[in-house]
């Protein structure tokens, strides 16, 4: 397997981290980039695996954090202001990274395992029909904490299931715009005690939820990796289409769309030819 720099992981962590906070799922953006089952592996054997992979670990890590502040500073200029452009790059970056995932399942297309494929749109489908509620507010009781560390829990675990959102599950609860207005705030060192509060006991439920979820998703992929993969397909490809699917719902702008299409051969040839792994 190929060993790539300490840069290349970054730019793969920033791009994870972009999917963690845009309506994008991050767990896609690894697969399509070939490192979603090393993830898996590095987080569910972390302390075997940190004196081998400490060097992947810091430099994914480090893209991961740094893009997740970036995009809360950014978000308003780029989804909201160019959302065409924004979604156009992302759709590329994923179907640049489709014939890996084919390669994954060794072609074997059986009909049981395209079944998988089919069960994997029928899934993410369904999830899109779901409705978004009011937002919530938060609310530094031992209520409001629990339930914070709960939504936590929920929203990573959606990150580590492929094709599923965890910036849409939480629009869904109504505690995506509530926790991106706290996080903008603490990157702005605004009412501290209370920010860090928050974000604390919601990343405690993230780290909950991504050591749960990294354990399921390993262990199909450790006894059923074909059909898994059938199914991360379909995952994807309902992804893509719902993704596609949202572009209707903006004024169309010829600039934005052109500009859009350039993003998004720059995306495919991204993940097509330079970060995914070998």
């Amino acid at each position: 397997m190929k060993k790539d720099g300490f840069l290349i992981t970054f730019l793969r962590g920033f791009i994870i981290g972009l999917g963690i906070i845009f309506p994008i799922s991050a767990s896609v953006l690894a697969i399509v980039m070939g490192i979603y089952k090393k993830i898996l592996n590095v987080v569910n054997n972390i302390f075997k695996c940190f004196k081998k992979e400490w060097k992947f670990i810091l430099a994914l890590g480090l893209g991961v954090v740094i893009s997740c502040l970036v995009s809360c500073l950014l978000l308003n200029f780029t989804l909201k202001k160019f959302p065409i452009a924004t979604l156009l790059f992302f759709v590329g970056l994923i179907i640049g990274g489709m014939p890996m995932l084919f390669k994954k399942t060794n072609r074997d297309f059986r009909v049981s395992n395209i079944l998988f494929t089919l069960v994997g749109i029928g899934i993410l489908t369904g999830l899109s029909f779901i409705s978004s509620g009011n937002d919530a507010v938060i609310k530094t009781s031992a209520i409001g904490l629990l339930t914070l560390f709960g939504v936590g829990v929920v929203g990573a675990g959606s990150m580590i299931v492929p094709g599923v959102s965890g910036s849409v599950m939480l629009v869904i609860l109504g505690y995506y715009e509530p926790l991106l207005e706290v996080i903008s705030s603490l990157v702005k060192f605004e009412d501290l005690i209370t920010n860090i509060l928050i974000v604390g006991v919601f990343g405690a439920g993230m780290i909950v939820g991504v050591l749960l979820f990294s354990k399921i998703m390993e262990y199909f992929l450790d006894r059923f990796e074909t059909k898994t993969y059938f199914a991360i397909i379909g995952f994807v490809s309902a992804s893509i289409i719902n993704v596609g699917l949202s572009l209707f719902g903006y004024s169309f702008n010829l600039i934005e769309f052109l500009v859009g299409l350039l993003l998004f051969v720059g995306g495919f040839v991204i993940s097509f030819k330079y970060l995914k792994e070998e």
